[in-house]
This record gives C-alpha cells, structure tokens and sequence, in this order.
C-alpha cells in the first residue's frame, strides 16, 4: 500500500473522529428527534366496523398520544439509567446491547421513517461508540408506533412483529422486525365547499391544490395536509384568518374512505405600514427595502383599496431577507391585524449582531493538502449596510490574501457591488507564479433561480516556473490582462452543499482586449449544466461542461496564459487523473492546459447506514490544446465508487477513480477526499 493511500485513509478516519468527538451528545439529539415526531402521531383506529368521523378519531387520540409520550419517556429514561449503570459497573453482567437490527417487509415507508418512530435505537457501525443497551419493552411498544407509522400513510390493518436472537452469554441480541402492510384505504370522494366570497379563480386554485386524489390511497396525514394547503393558499392571497372545517368518514372493513372539506376564508386584508423596533445602529430603511412587498400609508378610505393585498409567503421571504444582511441575530416578525380597516401592519423587531467578528477555519483535501483561513467582518462598514471583509486564505499549493468592500441593495434587491484586492501565490502542477489582481464586481438576482454577474478586473501576474512547449513560451514571465466577465445562472436546486433535486445552467464570458491595455486579446466562454433526480432515497446527478477559448488579433493559440487555459483532472472533475493532468502534457508529464475543454459526469448517490452514503460514477473528458478541437474519439473516461459522510457543513468525501485510458506516465488509480458532493 503506497504512501498516498495510507495517507488518505488515515485522514478519513481523522475527519470521523472530528466530527463525531461527542457521541453521546449526538445520540440525545437522534432521541430529542424521535420523540417530537412520535408526538406527532396519529393512534392506530381499533374499530373495524362502522364508518367513523376522523375529527372524532383526532380528539379520541389526544389523550392516547400524550400517555404514549409519556410511557416512551420513562422507558427512554429507563433504557438511559441502564446505560448509566453498565458505564459504572462494567462487571454488571445482565446488561443486553443491540448488536443488529434489521427490518423486513416495509415498502410503503422507508426503514429510514421507521428508525426516526421507534424507541430502539440502532447500532452504529462507528467502532467506538458503544452499542445500545437492549429493552424489550421499548420494543413491543415500538411495534405500536410502527402500526401508527402506517396508519397514518393508509394503511390501518398493518401487522408488525419482531424476534430476537441472543448470542452464548446473552450479552448481545439481534433484533429482526417483520411488517405485514396490508391494503391501503382508498379515497372514493371528496366534498369540498366554498362560503364567502372568493372568486372563481380562487376557488379552482384551491381545487387544484389539493393533494387528496379519489382512487388513491387516503391517509390522516394527506388530509392534515389538505387543510394545510388551503389554510397556506388563503393566507397568500389576502385571507390570513382563513378557517378550514373538514371531516372523514373510514370504513375499515370495506376500505374506503370520503372526506369533506368547509372552507371559510374570512375577512380579506391588505398590507399596511412598516414598524422597526430594536436595530441601534443599523438604519430603519436598510431593514424597510428589504419587504417583498409596499407597505401602505393610509390617509383616506380611497388609499387603502390601492393598498398591496396580504400575503404570507411575502412576509416570511422579508423575514428571510433582512436576515440574510447578516446584520442581525434574530428577526422577528409579527403581524397586526386591524380588522376594522382590514389592514395588516408589519411590526419587525430586530437584534442585532456584534458588527466586527473574526472566523478561522481548516481542512484537508488530497490535492492542496492541509488547508486554513482567516477572515475579518466588519458589518455596516460607515453604514448603509456595506460590509469589509479581509480573507487570508492558505494551503500548500495556494497562498491568497484578499480585501473587498461589499455595498449590498446597489441595484434594488439581490443585488451587490463589490471591490476586491487580491494578491495571491501558486504553486500548482501547471505553474509556479505570482499575481496581484483588483476587481470591481455588479451581481443581480432575480425572479427568485436566476441571477446574472459582471465585472472588470484588471490583472498582474509573474510566472517562475511553468510547463511549456517553446521557447517562446519559456521566455514569458510577466503579463498585464485587463478583462471583462460577464455570466447568467439559473439555479433550481434544494441545497447548496447536497443537493437531491432540481437543476443549474451557468454561463460565462471573460474578455481581453489590448485595447484596453492587456497584454493579449482573447475570448473565454464556458457553459456547465448540471441536474439532480431523487428517487426514494437514491440521488441521480450528472454534469456536463464545455469550454472554449479564442484569440484573436495578433494573439495566437499558445500566447493565452497558462494560468488562463482550461485545466481538468482531480476531486471534482475526472477523478481518473490526478489534478490538472488530464490533457496535454510536457516532457516531464506536467499539464500544459488547453484552449478547448469537454467534461462531464454521472453519478448515483446512495445511502449505506445511518450518515454514510456511497456513490457509483463514471467521468468523462478531456482537454485540447487548439480551440474548438474536440475529438471524441480522444475522450477519456474513469469509472469509479466513493464514500460519503453527512456532516452539517457538507459531507466528507473519499473517492477511488480508475482511469481506463490514461496517458502513458499516468497511474491509473487515483484517490481524492475532500468536504462537499464533487459537484
């Protein structure tokens, strides 16, 4: 086993160790959790016969839920006190500890949903965290919750027993737990009734709306959500007291079900003034022109039908807004309600945030090794809600120093104009240099996924050492670049650091022009698409990227800078070739870059125990040296697997990438860890 791979796992198991140093603090939140959802349940119905009003079902399981809560409390409280008593007495010898659980026969939910329900808890395949103490009678009532668990999604006449199997000395015990599903109540109607005065467009939003189908599967918890979706309908369109009267009817025996829906939706509103309380040394319009909506000075009865109508996801997204200035600690917003003029005004009630703050921060990654960095915050920076910020970034192949002056609102909301001073040094496989680069940046987000970038940068780099082809090539050190970028993203994704689902179109431009000073003339375009599908618990990504550089004037194929060309290999681009080396290579099998690049990836990510997932990908590419020279009978491609574990800044990651058709000088097996999905 070669260096590299020892070092590799020994940093896995490093990062684990970091983030899982409290076990037991990690075990208590997992309970906390179980507990608010069990809470939540719906009882199992007992009767078998007659159809039954499922508001009467809810208050009969009232009392039912808080004893269950209370019963798993104290049986959590028991199961804590063994583990407390095994910890000072190792010689106690009666102390059973779960070894296994496995669980059989569950389609409808996932065994995931079950383990977040039921009091056991499972085993963690962590070596050093020790294995649950074993109560039988948390297990019998979990069969309960698990029966609740699908009554909830349907199915009432659910079966689900479990056995036991202990090893010789009866200290460990593997617990296998069968379900039987049975079949599903299915919805035959559904009765949904308007009073007041809605509109016709209103009233087929609210039809359209609703997930309750007939001939599916009815279920408490669609019906809960029924009434949670007209509730959330109204509140947007101008109805926040909105009341959503509803009743089911289930017949077990013969499964079916009908429900019916009242809809009232009460007064309408309209918004009316902005009150700030709380912010001392941030101005009251900062917070103010952060609303999605126009607040309403009222001066005569004609005002207030000119008034913006109510809407609830618009105060929550000002709420989201004012929050993300970073200004604040908290944000609080409470709405008040005149019902005589049917106006709502906005009381915002803010903290705010020490204005000064310094972060530090570390890491590890296969390609730049050990990583830090430290950045100072000053919030309100001579107020108007700007923000200077000064970054020291290190790690063995980068060394950055950075300032930038951020004023935020430059251009209505999502919007910000920034400044930079960067001076920073490299130490990469294509090239050793140094440069000093000062940007001045506009960015626009709009129509909530799109947003769209500009800026001129103006760039002075020293190359001591680089891989080259010519002389020619080796007697440049010294370039002076004046560029302009410009770019449009549209992004639909649900999470930035792991995403499941949606997906992101990204564009960008960089021109040169020696017009304007710069030593060469060129363009530089690249488009990347990236999407993401979840199905069940199984994600489906892929990325493809397409880059092309082109001078022209008297600038020719290799003038570009080495430090502008198209680079590809390593954790996050083709995981079959070490960083940048997939490509062009020199005499010494350092990478040259290219002015045409062609890469992409599949990749299924799949969960394996707990917070470990894997992936299975394929990578595909490569990089040329002439612009628009795509061969793809030249492409490259590196199968391979990885591992995953969920952390909550992102998840750590180890992949194994086996290059297929490497070039000569290239080792066919590559390993990379780093934090983050590799794209």
């Amino acid at each position: 086993m070669n260096k590299s791979l020892l070092t590799s796992l020994f940093s896995i198991l490093t990062c684990l160790l970091l983030i899982n140093f409290s076990p037991n603090a990690f075990s208590q939140d997992g309970a906390d959790n179980k507990q608010e959802i069990e809470e939540n349940q719906s009882p199992l119905v007992q009767e078998d016969d007659a159809p039954e009003a499922l508001n009467e079902i809810v208050d009969e399981n009232k009392t039912q839920k808080q004893i269950t809560s209370e019963d798993s409390s104290e049986s959590a409280s028991e199961s804590t006190k063994s583990d407390d008593n095994s910890e000072t007495s190792a010689e106690d010898e009666s102390v059973v500890r779960i070894s296994k659980v496995k669980i059989e026969g569950a389609k409808v939910v996932t065994n995931q949903q079950i383990e977040q329900v039921i009091g056991t808890e499972f085993p963690s395949i962590r070596f050093w965290v020790k294995k649950p103490v074993f109560d039988e009678e948390v297990l019998k009532d979990d069969m309960v919750r698990i029966q609740r668990l699908y009554a909830n999604n349907g199915y009432y006449d659910t079966k689900a027993t479990y056995e036991t199997k202990y090893n010789k000395d009866e200290t460990r015990v593997e617990i296998k737990i069968d379900i039987e599903e049975g079949e599903p109540i299915i919805l035959t109607d559904i009765d949904l009734t308007f009073e007041g005065d809605l509109t016709p467009e209103l009233k087929k939003q609210i039809t359209d709306a609703v997930p309750l189908e007939v001939d599916k599967t009815f279920s408490p918890n669609g019906y809960q959500q029924t009434k949670g979706v007209i509730s959330e309908l109204l509140s947007n369109k101008g109805y926040p007291k909105s009341e959503i009267e509803g009743e089911a009817l289930v017949n077990r025996r013969e499964k079916w079900a009908r429900a019916k829906f009242v809809v009232k939706p009460g007064l309408i509103y309209k918004f009316g003034v902005i009150k700030v309380e709380g912010n001392e040394n941030v101005a009251s319009y900062i917070i103010e022109r952060e609303a999605e909506f126009k607040q309403c000075k009222i001066e005569n009865e004609a005002v207030i039908e000119k008034c913006e109508t109510f809407s609830l996801s618009k105060v929550n997204q000002t709420q989201a807004n004012i929050f993300q200035l970073g200004l604040f600690r908290s944000v609080v917003i409470d709405p008040v309600y005149d019902d005589e003029k049917q106006l709502v005004d906005i009381a915002i009630v803010v903290k705010e945030r020490k204005q000064g703050s310094v972060k530090i921060g570390g890491g590890f990654g296969t390609e730049d090794k050990l990583r830090g960095q430290v950045i100072w915050t000053q919030r309100n920076f001579f107020g108007g809600g700007r923000r200077l910020e000064v970054a020291g970034k290190f790690s063995f192949i980068t060394q950055r120093i950075e300032t930038s002056v951020i004023q935020p609102f430059i251009a209505g909301k999502n919007s910000e104009l920034s400044g930079t001073l960067n001076f920073q040094r490299d130490d990469v496989p294509s090239f050793k240099g140094r440069s000093f680069l000062t940007t001045v940046a506009l960015t626009k987000g709009f129509w909530e996924h799109y947003s769209v970038f500009s800026s001129l940068n103006v760039q002075f780099s020293r190359i001591v050492d680089s891989a080259t082809r010519t002389p020619e090539e080796r007697s440049r050190e010294n370039f002076f670049l004046t560029f302009i970028n410009l770019g449009f993203e549209r992004d639909t994704t649900d999470n930035v650091l792991n995403p499941t689902r949606g997906t992101v179109v990204s564009t960008g431009l960089e021109s040169s022009f020696t017009a304007l000073g710069s030593d060469v003339n060129y363009l530089k375009g690249t488009i990347e698409l990236r999407g993401y599908k979840k199905y069940r618990n199984i994600v489906f990504a892929k990325k493809f990227t397409i880059g092309v550089i082109q001078p022209f004037g008297s600038t020719q194929t290799l003038d570009v800078p080495i430090f502008k060309r198209f680079f590809a290999g390593g954790s996050t681009s083709m995981r079959g070739f070490p960083f940048q080396k997939l490509g062009p290579l020199d005499d010494n099998n350092d990478p040259l870059g290219g002015n045409s690049l062609l890469v992409g990836s599949f990749e299924v990510r799949y969960p394996i125990y707990g917070d470990f997932g894997g992936v299975t990908f394929l990578d595909y590419g490569n990089v040329y040296t002439e612009e628009w020279s795509f061969d793809l009978a030249d492409i490259k491609y590196a199968p391979g697997v990885g591992l995953r574990y969920d952390t909550l800044i992102g998840p750590v990651r180890f992949d194994v990438g086996y290059a297929l058709n490497p070039e000569p000088g290239i080792r066919r097996i590559q390993f990379f860890i780093s934090i983050g999905q590799a794209f």
